[in-house]
Formats: C-alpha cells, structure tokens, sequence
C-alpha cells in the first residue's frame, strides 16, 4: 500500500511542479513587460524577506509530521487529536509574531530600495504576500500537515494545482487589462483562501474523529526548536542572495536583483519538479522508521537514490544545454539591464546539481527525525555562505553571492551523504559516491556531444521547445544506457519496482 501511496503523491507533486513551473515562467515576463525590471526585483526581494518571516512557523509543521508518523500507523486516534490541538496553539502564535514582524517589514523596507519604486505600491505589495501566510497559520497549516503525514499530501497537492491555473489565467487577464500589479497579485490572495476551503471540507469529511478540544499533548513537538534552527539555515542558504543583493548593492540594486530572479526563477520550477519526487516519499520513509524495518528501509532507498539519480542528471544536463538559449529569447524585449551573462549560466547548473545530489540522504535526516543530531553541520553550511557571500558581493555582485551559496552547498552536500551512510542507511556512502561519478560521467559526455551539435531551431519559444525535446532525448539516452552498464541489477529491480508501483504485475505487486 505504500508504494501506491507514494506514487499517487509523486505524481500529483510532479504534476504540481510542472504547473507551478509553467506558471512561473510566464507570469514573470508579463509582470517584466508592464511593469519593468525594477518592480518585478522588488516584488522577488520582499518574497525573500518574507521567507524569512516565516521563521516563526518555528519548525511546527516538520516536527509535528514527525510526531504523527508513528499514531497514524498505529491508527490511535487520541493521539493524533492530541498532537494536532498542540501544533494548532503553536500555530496561533506564530501567526501572532508574523503579523507584527509584516507590520514591521511594510515600515521599513520602502526605505532599503527608496527611489526605485513608488513606496505605496511597496508597502501593498507586502500586505497582500503577507495574508496568505497568515491564513495558513490561523487555519489551514494543522490540516495540511496532517495530510502529509498521512501519505495524503497528494490532496493538498491537486488543489493547489487549480489554484495555481486559475491564478495564473486571471493575472494575464488582469495585466492585459491594465490593472496595477499590487491588484494583479491579489488575485493570488484570493485564490489561495479559496484553496484552505476545500482542503478545510475534506479533511472534516475524511477525518471525522478530529477533536481540537482534547488535552494538547506538546511533548512530541519539543523538537520544534533543532527543526527551527533546521529551516533557519535553509532559509539563509537558498533565500540570502537575493536578501545581500538587496542590502548591500547600492543604487540599481533592484536590477540586479531582477536579473538574478529571472534565473532563479529557471533553477527554482525545475528545483522543484525534481524535489517532487523525494518530497512525496518522506511519510513513507518516515513510517518504515517508525516501525523498525531496517531491511526494507535500506532497500527502498537503494532504488530511490539509483532512480533519483538518473532522474536528477537528465534535468540538469538539459539546464545546461538550454539555459543560454531561453535566457535570451526570454528577455529579448527587455533592455533596462542585460540578461544573459555567461558566468550566470554556467553557475546556476552546477549549484542546482549539487543542491538536489543531497536530497536522498536528507530525506532520510527528516524522515528519522534527525533535526537535533545534525544542527551544529547545518549552522555550519550557513556560516559558510554568509560568509564567503558578504565577502564577495561589493566587488563581485551576483557572481559573489552564488560562489558563497556553491561553497556552503558543496560542504554540506557530503555531509549529508556521509552522515547518512553512518547513522541511517549504513554503509552506502561508497555506493553513492560511485553513483554521482558515473552521472555525471554520463551528463558530460551528453553536453560534449549536445556542444557540437547544429541547433537550427532555437529562434523562438517552439524552436526552444524543438531543441529541448532533442536535448532531452539524448540526456535520457546517454544516462540510462550508462547507469545500465554501471549496475545492471539495480536497474532490473528498479523496473520491478516501477511495474509494482504502476500495477503491472498486480495488486499484490503494487501493494508491495
């Protein structure tokens, strides 16, 4: 049952990823055309301090999932109530601090980038980022982990996937008719309210048990704080740069800052497609730890990193291959600041590698509920990026902040791997070692031949789309044949294991 659990969530995540990701892709240029390079900077900066806002969530959502695994299993109901009724107290008051730190925020951040935009439409721009936050603190977060703890995440997936097109179709409507972009992005708003309903009518429809008036049981959640310091050092290592730019550039700062976004953008959707996959796995994972299946732990993550790892190299492969091409056909109406900068292509492929080569092992690190084992390594990815960041970023700009990000990902990209090969998985860390040399072998290989290769088509978005499918095509071939000839019996039972999932061979194979 749980491996046609885990497909179902990740094919609804994949399915999400490649919405969210087109949404991503074209609501940016619509927002560029209108509204210009300054204005879509400042609304991807606040984005970024608002992530740090998020911070007095205080790791409830992760730890509270952790202390569910084990009760849902077990099916003790009491339990479940128990701990949900503590992380909705939690909740309230994080919802609390975020509203006065938001009122705080909307004082002060027109004053870091004054004279760049209109400090009215600033201060709208971060209300309305702002309430869907706080709906999801008031309301909707207690629901949400409990369906992802569940191995229901899927739900919260598919609704998120119609919000994230109908939001998508009524911004276009709203930009083409003129509005302003504080209400274009309203609309966002509005959609995501929607969302929390149906979510709110499921849960009590399936979950008819759900009492928040039993006795809270907060000690489950005293690893709140080891999963806090967790999200704080994620939040400095993937959210800092646009922050530093922001702070430390003077001047056209905001242009800078756009310029990175719109790469960003690119490294984020397909970030996220690929994290779809591990993403959806964790309950399953989490629940094999909390019943104790050491062997069959070990063997599904055998399969999962073989599987990943293709997975992962076939995507970045074409990132790099494509990168130059979309970039200048993307922001080919665009000239208050220039866009395609070599350095920035090539850098963006190799952070997005090494960012995702972790996601196995810390999937486990999670899965477990390692936070507080492993917080002192996680300090240390984000003193290392902080500092080489705020070293390099006045006389280096963008490419300086991304050289602190590629050194704090490069430490913790083995630590990761090899504390997980020492506490939870033992003893794969030679294996997966071996695993990253032959991939990437095999994408080198494929961007060598993909160099020479004429590219006729690349004039436009279809003739980009031609080329992708080509580039594509050879990625897939090359890794597969590749990890084939490197271990061929892990990828006979990877294919088992997929015509399992899938029902090929069965129910009793699907439920496997």
């Amino acid at each position: 049952m749980r491996g046609r659990q885990a497909m179902k969530n990740v094919t609804a995540n994949l399915l999400l990823q490649l919405v969210t990701a087109a949404s991503g892709l074209i609501l940016p240029r619509f927002y560029l055309l209108a509204y210009g390079s300054a204005m879509n900077g400042m609304v991807s900066s606040v984005g970024q301090f608002m992530s740090y806002l998020m911070l007095v969530e205080a790791g409830v959502g992760s730890a509270t999932a952790v202390a569910l695994y084990g009760p849902l299993s077990r099916k003790a109901e009491g339990e479940v109530n128990s701990i949900l009724t503590a992380a909705r107290e939690f909740y309230r008051r994080s919802g609390i601090l975020y509203f006065l730190l938001v009122a705080g925020l909307t004082f002060v951040y027109p004053y870091l980038v004054e004279g760049q935009v209109p400090a009215g439409t600033t201060r709208a721009i971060i209300m309305i980022l702002s309430f869907s936050n706080l709906v999801d603190y008031f309301f909707l977060g207690k629901y949400r982990v409990l369906l992802n703890a569940d191995q229901h995440g899927y739900i919260v997936t598919l609704i998120q996937c119609l919000g994230t097109v109908v939001n998508t179709v009524v911004s276009i409507v709203m930009i083409q008719m003129g509005f302003g972009i504080a209400m274009a992005r309203g609309v966002a708003t509005v959609v995501y309210v929607m969302r929390s309903l149906l979510i709110f009518w499921y849960v009590r429809r399936h979950y008819p048990y759900l009492d928040f008036h039993v006795l809270p049981n907060k000690k489950p959640l005293a690893q709140k704080w080891a999963v806090l310091l967790h999200q704080v050092v994620n939040i400095v290592v993937n959210n800092t740069d646009l922050v530093v730019l922001t702070l430390f550039l003077k001047g056209d700062s905001l242009l800078e800052v756009s310029v990175y976004s719109v790469y960003n953008m690119v490294a984020y959707n397909l970030s996220n497609v690929v994290s779809s996959f591990s993403n959806s796995l964790g309950s399953g994972f989490g629940e094999l730890f909390a019943i104790d299946e050491e062997e069959k732990l070990k063997d599904a993550y055998g399969t999962y990193e073989f599987l990943y790892n293709m997975m992962l190299f076939i995507c970045y492969t074409c990132m790099a291959g494509l990168l130059a091409s979309f970039i200048r056909i993307y922001t080919s109406q665009i000239t208050d600041v220039e866009y395609l900068r070599p350095e920035l292509v090539v850098l963006f492929p190799v952070l997005g590698l090494l960012q995702n080569i972790r996601i196995p092992g810390l999937t486990m690190i999670c899965a477990a509920g390692h936070y507080e084992e492993t917080k002192w390594r996680a300090i240390a990815e984000a003193g290392i990026n902080l500092t080489v960041s705020l070293a390099l970023v006045r006389s280096m700009g963008i490419v300086g902040v991304l050289l602190g990000t590629l050194a704090s990902y490069g430490y913790r990209t083995f630590d990761v791997i090899f504390y997980n090969s020492r506490y939870l998985v033992k003893g794969v860390w030679k294996r997966s070692i071996r695993r990253i040399l032959v991939n990437l072998l095999a994408a080198g290989s494929c961007l060598l031949l993909w160099s020479v290769c004429p590219k006729p088509y690349a004039s436009g978005y279809l003739g980009w789309a031609a080329d992708g499918v080509i580039c594509g095509m050879l990625a897939v071939c090359i890794i597969l044949v590749v990890n084939w000839a490197a271990e061929p019996v892990q990828m006979k039972l990877a294919v088992e294991k997929l015509k399992g999932i899938f029902g090929v061979k069965g129910r009793r194979g699907a439920e496997e």
